[in-house]
């Protein structure tokens, strides 16, 4: 699971206009740190944490840019009316 979280959230970064892997970066994260929790017998820890943050910093970097793409998108009808 933590390589699975590394993997994806490497990916998630050059991807971002993706979603997908985002996401399934930060889950997958979650459950590997919750099973070595769990069983402190398992490596992968640093791999787990580092597809976390990345699949995370992904997912901020998609809010942004759809926030800031829809302030840019609006466009006031006032202005139209002076042209």
């Amino acid at each position: 699971m933590s390589i699975a979280s590394l993997v994806l959230g490497i990916l998630s970064i050059p991807l971002c206009f993706l979603f997908l892997p985002a996401v399934l970066a930060v889950v997958f994260g979650a459950i590997a740190l919750n099973q070595i929790k769990n069983d402190p017998g398992q490596s992968g820890k640093g791999r787990a944490i580092a597809g976390l943050v990345m699949g995370g910093l992904s997912l901020l970097f998609i809010v942004l840019v759809l926030i800031a793409g829809d302030a840019s998108f609006e466009v006031d009808s006032s202005l139209l009316a002076l042209v």
